[in-house]
């Protein structure tokens, strides 16, 4: 198969991950809650919170263990590419020894550190030690996520993924209602989840590449300090990095609690929903081509890496402008068929807030790739620790001395994000890359039409459109799914990649 179908079918797999897991949280979630209550169930969130603590620092040696090693193994330069292989698992040895002393100390003293209610105590350690035990497993395994990536064969992974997510929801189903429901449960599942992945990763690897496997030379690890430096030195701008995403946005909730009360944190954290979902499949879009872009860099192949690029900014913009636009247009539908007891409208007012800087941006997210592409993660995390700062101060400011609290705080990490995307990550990506500035400035244009026109048609079909049930919102929000593909399709696609789609799709049909 051709770089350009794999990555397409990469495309796919990551989008229907999502689609799955967002499926399975939107069921599974009520009848846990239900089941288990919402008092426990959020200890849960708070389990998986101080794994996402921890993982601040496995960031700082992984996250760009992936680019080092593939850029070698494209290079043919196996012994290097294994070194780094090699360095990357037993440095995360280490860091799994390390933090192991402070997880036990913590689920052992776990009601002295946070308020856990007595009858329910030594459920919540059991939860923290089953998702403790799902970390420390993924961390300190070798790294064979990776095969995948340097093969950029991510659909090996995603469809074992989409499997074992629906397998996670069966075994909790079947648990909650043939045992004593339990809230460790949640925990025992997705450890079982963690150990089924590992294995299909140890397979792709060994079937993909296998050059790549841990060596013990004269009885001694194969591993240089070099070698980690050089992965730290830039992984760690990529925690930092991660410290401002959470100052942009994981820091609402909390100021909207501190600032405005928990009955605003509720309806913000309520209206984060769709926009959740959306940065999810930002994400995920983005991350399917990742190894293309790498392997391309490494042969240094720099027309191809633009044809490639391009190609993906005009498929993420006709994928994320849809979805966008179906949020704005049948939001308050949405919010008021899910909670019925809510401010529909100011529901969809907030998630407006919150998705508006996609209609922009949507089809030059993958340009986020191209800073650990090119090994300049540093002055990406920079900016990104430099608006989070930005927003955090803007929105304590607004919040405490005007009436726009919870708006504030719902769009000014939006704007924020706009104007850094603007200024710096779309012209510092294109010089990255040797490119003229302005480079990439037209599809930001293509895609504000794209998203406008959308939404203009949507509000004009809007009073025709039904919405009073599931099932009518779903044929509503299919509608628009369908203008907004046939749009997208004249408006971002030129002609030839237009003769090539309906070429493939009569193939398709003709068979």
């Amino acid at each position: 198969m051709s770089s350009h179908k794999r990555t397409l079918v990469n495309v796919a797999c990551s989008v229907g991950v999502l689609v799955v897991n967002v499926i399975v949280s939107f069921f599974l979630s009520p009848y846990i809650v239900k089941t288990i209550g919402v008092e426990a169930n959020g200890f849960v969130t708070l389990a998986n919170n101080f794994v996402t603590y921890a993982n601040l620092i496995v960031t700082a040696l992984n996250s760009m263990a992936a680019r080092f090693i593939t850029i070698e193994y494209v290079r043919k330069n196996y012994k290097k590419a294994n070194l780094y292989y090699n360095s990357v698992f037993w440095g995360n040895l280490i860091i799994v020894v390390v933090l192991l002393v402070p997880a036990v100390l913590l689920i052992v003293n776990l009601q002295n550190c946070i308020n856990v209610p007595s009858d329910i105590l030594w459920d919540v350690k059991l939860l923290f030690s089953f998702v403790f035990l799902g970390f420390f497993l993924s961390t300190g395994m070798p790294n064979w996520d990776c095969g995948v990536y340097v093969t950029n064969r991510l659909d090996r992974q995603y469809v074992p993924t989409m499997m074992t997510a629906m397998l996670r929801c069966v075994m909790l189903f079947l648990m909650l209602t043939i045992l004593t429901p339990h809230v460790w449960y949640v925990g025992f599942a997705s450890a079982m989840v963690t150990v089924i992945g590992l294995v299909v990763n140890w397979y792709n690897t060994k079937k993909l590449t296998p050059e790549l496997h841990i060596t013990l030379n004269d009885r001694k690890p194969m591993c240089s300090g070099k070698a980690l430096r050089e992965l730290v030195g830039s992984g760690l701008w990529n925690s930092i990095s991660n410290v401002g995403n959470m100052l942009l946005s994981g820091l609402d909730l909390i100021i909207c609690n501190m600032i405005l009360g928990a009955t605003s944190m509720g309806v913000l954290s309520l209206s984060k929903i769709l926009p959740t979902y959306m940065q999810q499949m930002s994400s995920s879009i983005c991350s399917a081509f990742a190894p293309e872009l790498v392997i391309n860099y490494a042969k240094d192949d720099r027309k191809k890496l633009l044809h490639d690029i391009l190609r993906a900014m005009k498929l993420t913009s006709v994928v994320m402008t849809i979805p966008i636009a179906g949020i704005i247009v049948l939001g308050d539908y949405f919010f008021a068929l899910w909670v019925p007891s809510q401010d529909a409208h100011l529901l969809q007012i907030l998630s407006i807030l919150s998705i508006l800087g996609y209609m922009f941006t949507s089809g030059t997210q993958i340009l986020y790739n191209v800073f650990s592409t090119v090994n300049k993660v540093k002055q990406n995390s920079i900016a990104m620790v430099t608006s989070g700062v930005v927003s955090v101060c803007v929105t304590l400011l607004i919040a405490n001395f005007t009436d726009y609290g919870l708006y504030a705080v719902a769009g000014v990490s939006t704007a924020v994000n706009l104007v850094r995307n603007m200024s710096f990550t779309l012209p510092a990506t294109a010089r990255y890359l040797g490119f003229k500035w302005y480079q990439f400035f037209p599809q930001v244009g293509t895609t504000v039409l794209s998203s406008l026109l959308l939404v203009a048609i949507g509000f004009l079909i809007k009073p025709i459109l039904p919405g009073g049930s599931w099932l009518e919102l779903i044929l509503s929000a299919a509608v628009i799914g369908v203008i907004g593909l046939v749009v997208n399709i004249y408006l971002v696609l030129n002609a030839g990649e237009r003769r090539y789609l309906f070429g493939k799709v009569r193939q398709k049909l003709g068979r």
